[in-house]
Parts: C-alpha cells; structure tokens; sequence
C-alpha cells in the first residue's frame, strides 16, 4: 500500500496505522509495526507481525534507554535521586467532582489572590494581562494557573474580562472581573443590570473553567498537561537536547521517517514539529504508549515512565518524545484493571499511583513547572521561545 507523495500522506498513513493497531489490541493480540525503505522513490509498505500481548506494560526506569532506542540519548543527567525529587505539596482536599464550591480553585478565587485583585482595582491600578499572570505566578505558585486571558486589540488587557482559574487538583472557576472602576464611575453605572451585581465587581463561577462551566472532571489518577505540576524542569537549563535529537533522526532517514509516521507528519516538518516541543520532567509515574524501532521496525507497547523521566511535550502538554531514547510517544491504551509488568519495578513504584497525563483542550501560554530540586514553581513558555541557553546536565552515556 503507497501513501507517499499524497497530499496529508503521513497523517493518513499514521491514521491508517492508528486504526490497525486499535483493532488489533481489541481482538488480543499485540503488534510490531514494519517499516521497509525500498529503492529510490522511496514508499514506505506497513505490514504487522505479533507482538506484545493486551495488557503488559513495560517498565521504563528514568535513566535507562531500553531496547530498540530511535537514536542515542539527548536527556541530561540531574545527578538526582528520582525518588528524591521534590513534589509539589499534594492536597488532603481533593473532592472527588472538584468543579464545585468548596473546590481548590474556588478557595483560591476566595483567597489571597481575589483579595489582592480587588485590592488593587480598588486602587485604580489597570489589571492588565500581563499583571495578572504575574499576580498569580506570585500568589498561586504550584497551587494554580489562570487560562484564557486573551488581548486580542492589543490594549492590555483581556477582551471579555473574564478568565479561568484552574487549580492543581483539576478544579476550576471562571472569573469574572468586571468593569474598571473609574469608567463605571464617570458613567454614573454602579449595578450591573444583568444580575444585579456591582459593576466593578470581583466574582467567580464555581462550577468553571469559563468555556465549559457545566462539565465535571473528576480528580483523580487523570490529568492534562496544562495542570500546575504535572511536569518538573529545572531552572539551571534544559532538560533535553533538541538540536541532538533533530540530527539523530535526521541523520537516519529511515528512523526519521518512522519517527515522523508515528506523530502524523511528514519528514521534512521534523525540526519544525520537534522544535515547537518543551522539555520537561514527569513528576509522577506515567502510562504511554512508547515506540522502539530496530532493523526498520516500529515497535509500539504499553510503558510506564518512570517519575524523574525527561520527556518533550506539545504545546498542550501531551506526551510527545521520551528524551533519553529519542523515542515518540503516544497516548495510551486503556490500562486493565490487573495489569501485567514487564521489567524490574523501580524503588517506590505503586500500581495505583500510575498517571494518565491527558492534552489540554488549548495551547498553554505559560506551563508552571516544578524545580525538581526545590519544588518551588517555575514558569515555562512553550517551545524553544523560553529556552534556557545551556543544559541542566551532561547528556546521559548512551550506554545508559
């Protein structure tokens, strides 16, 4: 079958690979997936061959490359411990449906930080974008993040005045902050006529995030990538070398091509896709599905990552590429309720403390990570933007 040289090729061959895979797993059986270079025109033929069985996920310590890497490592060595790497501090007050008074995010909307913001509208100082991202970078911390602050006419301040306020347990407010002061002032306005409530006022809706204020997530072993403290890094430098992992794949054309069939690109996008990518480190120990690739072959299987494990993310803080292998990864199957586990589990390892980190449903403006060393937050832009201009650490030997 040739997908090559169609318009969206690579997407619809991943598609078509994605589609495959699924029903074999359903029906029981695992795979390998082939990837075979032929002459010049190259045309990449997918075929399957049996693989790991439904329901084994392989064990993937933090320090370790594994089997079947895509190309020699590009994490840095942090000289840590993983199970000495500081945590953010985890709440007793998780409810379980969060999005609901009483929530996190709702004690945060009532706290410290609904003070400050009142305070300071009271004062006449203008909350623009940027002031509040510092406001809640400074009284937030781990412990939350405001999304959907938008400033589309470029005057500073966000477009509808309202915004999310999305706390690390996964709870969230919509808050609204109303109208400056001295305009409701000068214009004589002190009651807003839609509800009644005063129109410079400070309110939230509990039952946020602002574009979906219905919806109940559940708190659990479940969360997106936009969550405060998902990911760690360090604010030494980065974490992973992009450059490295560009002329390894690059350099090894079938690899690349592989590489770039399991993320739904074509080849030539791959410095673009991979550059677009943030290196962080998992705080936690992560389900995926992670990709060997050994003699043309692509391997997918159900893994855990092991806390401590450099990884890149998109844009919306989904699994992208395991940095001490090179290896994409994707999101996983549905994990069994009796898994079975290949390798040696890792000091600490706990079955039930397996996470699922899911896409945000948007692009993060500004991730807030964890100082693996401190566990203090540092903030993070997406991509090569906010990049440090050194690593945090040696490359780990490829021998690992």
């Amino acid at each position: 079958m040739t997908l090559r040289g169609t318009k969206g090729g690579a997407f619809l061959k991943f598609m078509w690979v994605m589609s495959i895979v699924a029903l074999l797993i359903g029906v029981g059986g695992g795979l390998v997936l082939t990837l075979r270079a032929q002459q010049p025109p190259v045309s990449p033929e997918l075929s399957f061959s049996p693989g790991t069985g439904p329901g084994v996920l392989l064990l993937e310590p933090a320090s370790v490359a594994g089997a079947d890497p895509f190309t020699a490592p590009v994490a840095v060595d942090l000289g840590l411990d993983p199970s000495l790497i500081a945590l953010p501090p985890l709440s007793p007050d998780t409810l379980l449906t969060p999005h609901r008074r009483g929530s996190i995010a709702d004690r945060l909307a009532a706290g410290e930080f609904g003070f400050d913001l009142v305070r300071r509208r009271d004062s006449g100082q203008s909350l623009t974008v940027g002031l509040l991202r510092t406001i809640a970078g400074d009284l937030l911390g781990l412990n939350g993040v405001l999304e959907d602050l938008e400033d589309s006419n470029g005057d500073g301040r966000d477009d509808d005045r309202t915004f999310t306020l999305r706390a690390s347990d996964g709870s969230a407010v919509c808050i609204t902050l109303g109208f400056e002061r001295t305009l409701t002032v000068a214009q004589g306005i002190h009651i807003d006529p839609e509800d009644g409530a005063a129109a410079h006022g400070y309110s939230w809706d509990p039952l946020g995030p602002c574009s979906d204020p219905v919806s109940l997530i559940p708190s659990s072993a479940v969360l997106t990538g936009s969550t405060p403290g998902v990911y760690g890094g360090s604010p030494a430098g980065e974490v992973c070398d992009l450059g490295e992992l560009i002329a390894g794949l690059t350099g090894s054309p079938q690899a690349g091509e592989g590489w770039a069939t399991v993320q739904g690109i074509e080849v030539d996008q791959l410095e673009d896709f991979i550059s677009a990518l943030t290196p962080v480190v998992l705080m936690r120990d992560t389900v995926t599905t992670d990709f060997g690739w050994r003699s043309g072959e692509l391997l997918p299987r159900q893994a855990v990552l092991q806390m401590g494990t450099a990884v890149l993310i998109t844009e919306k803080g989904a699994l992208a590429a395991r940095c001490i292998s090179g290896s994409p990864l994707r999101p996983p199957q549905p994990v069994p309720a009796a898994p079975t586990f290949e390798g040696t589990p890792w000091a600490g390892f706990v079955v039930d403390d397996i996470m699922e980190i899911l896409p945000s449903d948007h692009s993060v403006a500004e991730f807030t990570l964890v100082d693996v060393a401190t566990g203090g937050p540092v903030a993070r832009k997406p991509g090569s933007e906010d990049a440090r201009a050194s690593l945090a650490g040696p490359l780990i030997p490829a021998s690992g």
